[in-house]
């Protein structure tokens, strides 16, 4: 059986969770990276008999706005999909409850959930260091929760997923962040960030700078970066992760949700 493993991720942790619960699926694995621009104008067909890992980043409690019209471009068939949301340690809110809806109308059937962690993209010292071993023996036991789960298309054709969230979720009230990376006097200009932002709000001519207005603070720029010259500066953006160090300082533990438990 061949696994699709479709993930975006500007920083890297999303793609570490993807790459740790599909290695454990023993599947062939077929890679499908959102952040590059060939992504765009990928369309993706997956049978019944093949099936779907799709790991999404939280931001603001859904997953990126370019990801969910995205969706479109996946094609199924009453083809199994696994879903993970990747959170910075706040909360997941209603990202699950949205993966599984717009999967569904693509085709799919969501036979499992999980809400993992990792360090978040914007204030990195907030669950810095995850996903960590825990979280990690987390993503395999899941794995493993799934593999079976998939050999048994008896205990979840024609069921429904039930995951947290609230049904009259609305994706447009969350209006992206105030805090935009940009480049510092370390920067040589060398375009990477230029290359690597999927939103296209670095200009070339001067790549020290990003357009607010576009950009969705998903961290590709900073993680690409050789000179370590892009990050998140200003007063207000230190006040902002004082604050927010302090709300979410409780470690938060991976959460799992399947359609059918195991007679």
């Amino acid at each position: 059986m061949v696994l699709h493993n479709v993930y975006f991720s500007g920083k890297g942790t999303t793609k570490a969770c993807a790459d740790c619960i599909a290695s454990e699926m023993g599947m062939e694995v077929k890679e499908h990276d959102w952040l590059t621009p060939a992504a765009v104008q990928e369309k993706i067909q997956i049978p019944a008999g093949e099936a779907l890992l799709f790991s999404m980043p939280v931001y603001g409690g859904f997953i990126p706005h370019i990801c969910a019209e995205r969706v479109s471009t996946l094609e199924g068939n009453h083809t199994p999909a696994v879903i993970a949301a990747v959170y910075g340690n706040r909360h997941y809110d209603d990202a699950l409850v949205q993966m599984r809806d717009l999967l569904e109308k693509q085709g799919f059937i969501v036979i499992a959930a999980g809400a993992f962690l990792a360090e978040h993209s914007i204030f990195t010292t907030v669950a810095a260091g995850r996903p960590d071993e825990d979280d990690r023996t987390a993503m395999k036991e899941f794995a493993g929760r799934c593999r079976d789960l998939l050999a048994r298309r008896e205990l979840w054709e024609d069921k429904k997923i039930q995951v947290p969230g609230k049904a009259s979720y609305d994706p447009s009230a969350f209006k992206g962040v105030p805090f935009h990376p940009d480049g510092d006097e370390k920067c040589v200009g060398c375009g990477k960030c230029v290359q690597v932002c999927p939103q296209g709000a670095i200009s070339r001519e001067n790549p020290r700078e990003t357009d607010g207005a576009l950009c969705i603070s998903c961290g590709a720029c900073i993680a690409v970066c050789p000179e370590k010259a892009r990050d998140y500066h200003g007063e207000a953006y230190l006040a902002a992760r004082a604050g927010f160090e302090e709300k979410c300082a409780q470690y938060r533990k991976p959460e799992m949700y399947y359609i059918a438990e195991w007679e």
